[in-house]
């Protein structure tokens, strides 16, 4: 975690690239998680499709839950294909191919993320396949970013740019407390479930390697909570919902390079997790308190 003017201070400088505050937030109602409120079970990734949310927990459970006019109903809970203590689940994101017509969804992507390698390898990205009936998922495919050069330090995040058809890699090049952490992006072309149930991207794979810090003036230390990627920008939430660690919302417009920074410490509480862009202005963020739907 870092300090509250660690983060202060960020808002401000970000304030010469363009800030905004959300107008409003609507706490839809807490989720309804397995075991969620003990330890190791807390709420991770999330994304949308259509009217139905997809919720993961830490070590990959799943709870599929469909918006209505009153807030959401829960429709499934289950462990995914990639459910294991070592996944944190971190972030979802849904991609653009599904495995039969049949399926309810395009294949979701699933980050990894924690500090504990699986198979002796870390920075996973889990595919997984929902069924028909959205009561189980099957694990369809693995993507792992073989880190030669030591881009990541701990915690590397997927996500799909679904208009372009490219997979993201968001995280700090040494840890979130270090004076010296940057926060390096990269891209990839998305790999086709055709490619194989194992895949391996190389730096030399990459279409874009950067840090945030070496193209911009910009500085920040948050922790990395959730992404998603709308007409080019890049949305990364943060925040515990706490005065010395208030929410945060950063837009980092993959094309120009600039970022935009989100007051969303009225619009929502709790500790943000992730984030799903509704378009229209309107966000869904999922918190350890619940799902909030935000205007900007």
């Amino acid at each position: 975690m870092i300090r509250s003017r660690g983060i202060l201070a960020a808002v401000l400088l970000a304030a010469v690239c363009m800030s905004a505050s959300a107008q409003s937030g609507e706490h839809l109602g807490e989720m309804r998680g397995r075991n969620h409120k003990q330890k190791g079970h807390a709420y991770q990734g999330m994304d949308v499709w259509g009217n139905y949310v997809f919720s993961c927990q830490n070590q990959g459970i799943a709870t599929i839950y469909q918006l209505n006019d009153n807030g959401f109903d829960t429709v499934s809970q289950f462990s995914l294909g990639s459910f294991n203590r070592s996944n944190h689940a971190n972030v979802a994101s849904f991609g653009t191919e599904k495995v039969a017509k049949s399926d309810p969804f395009p294949v979701v992507y699933v980050s990894h993320c924690h500090k504990r390698t699986i198979d002796d390898r870390k920075d996973l990205c889990f595919v997984e396949r929902v069924a028909p009936d959205m009561q189980s998922s099957e694990l369809v495919q693995t993507i792992f970013y073989d880190d030669v050069n030591n881009d990541f330090g701990y915690a590397l995040q997927w996500v799909v740019d679904r208009k372009k058809g490219y997979l993201y890699g968001y995280g700090n090049t040494v840890n979130n407390s270090d004076p010296s952490n940057r926060h390096r992006i990269i891209k990839f072309r998305l790999p086709k479930l055709s490619d194989g149930k194992f895949v391996v991207l190389k730096p030399e794979d990459a279409l874009e390697n950067y840090t945030i810090e070496e193209v911009s003036d910009f500085r920040f230390n948050p922790v990395g909570q959730g992404l998603d990627i709308r007409k080019g920008k890049l949305y990364m939430p943060t925040g515990l919902g706490t005065p010395d660690k208030p929410s945060i919302l950063y837009v980092w417009d993959l094309r120009r390079k600039t970022m935009q920074v989100v007051d969303l410490t009225k619009a929502t509480t709790g500790e943000l997790e992730d984030i799903a862009v509704l378009g229209k202005g309107l966000l869904l963020l999922q918190s350890q308190d619940g799902l909030f739907r935000v205007k900007l």
